[in-house]
C-alpha cells in the first residue's frame, strides 16, 4: 500500500504540473472572461497570451480523470466542464460529458446531473455514429445512468416515463426484453 500510495501521489503531482498553466488561467476570473463561444479563437488566444496549447488542454482532461478516480468528484466535474469549453475533439468532449454526468450523480447534484443528461441525450440523438450499434449502446448507457437521476429527482417519475416512451428508446426497451 505504501508503494502504491507513492505511485499515486507521483502521478497526481505529474498531472498537476502538466495542467498547472491552464488551471492557473482558469482560476483567474478576469482572464476567463476573455474566453468566447468560438473555440478556435480561445485556443489561439490561450496560445498567444498564455502559452497554453493542446498539450495543456489534454493534460487538464487527464488531471480531471485522475481527480475522478481518486474520488474528488467536485474537482473532476469543474475541470471536465472547463475542458469541454476548450476541447475541439468531439469524441473527447463527449467522454468528458459522460465523466461530468457521473461526477454530478456521485455528488448527488440531481438538477445539474439532469442538465448533463439532457445535453448527452441531445448529442446522442443528433450525432453521426460510426455504426448504428454504437448509437444504440450510447442510448442504453443513457437509460442506465438516467435511473440514478430520475429515482432521486423531484420530477423524476414523469421524466423517466417521457424518456422511455420516446420512439428511439421504446424500441430499445422492447429489444432488451
Amino acid at each position: 500500500m505504501v508503494d502504491r500510495r507513492v505511485e499515486v501521489v507521483a502521478r497526481l503531482k505529474a498531472l498537476e504540473d502538466a495542467a498547472a498553466p491552464l488551471v492557473t488561467f482558469l482560476q483567474n476570473a478576469n482572464a476567463v472572461q476573455e474566453l468566447r463561444a468560438d473555440k478556435q479563437y480561445n485556443l489561439q488566444m490561450l496560445n498567444d497570451r498564455y502559452q497554453i496549447g493542446p498539450d495543456q488542454i489534454e493534460a487538464l482532461y487527464q488531471y480531471a480523470k485522475f481527480q475522478f478516480e481518486c474520488g474528488n468528484y467536485s474537482g473532476a466535474a469543474d475541470y471536465l466542464y472547463q475542458y469541454r469549453a476548450l476541447c475541439s475533439n468531439s469524441e473527447r468532449s463527449l467522454s468528458a460529458l459522460w465523466g461530468k454526468l457521473a461526477a454530478e450523480i456521485l455528488m448527488q447534484n440531481w438538477d445539474i446531473a439532469l442538465e448533463e443528461l439532457n445535453r448527452l441525450k441531445e448529442i446522442i440523438d443528433s450525432k453521426s455514429f460510426s455504426s448504428p450499434w454504437n448509437q444504440v449502446q450510447s442510448r442504453i448507457w443513457l437509460m442506465h445512468w438516467s435511473l440514478f437521476i430520475f429515482f432521486n429527482h423531484d420530477n423524476g417519475r414523469t421524466q423517466i416515463i417521457d424518456l422511455f416512451n420516446q420512439d428511439k428508446y421504446v424500441t430499445l426497451t422492447t429489444k432488451l426484453k
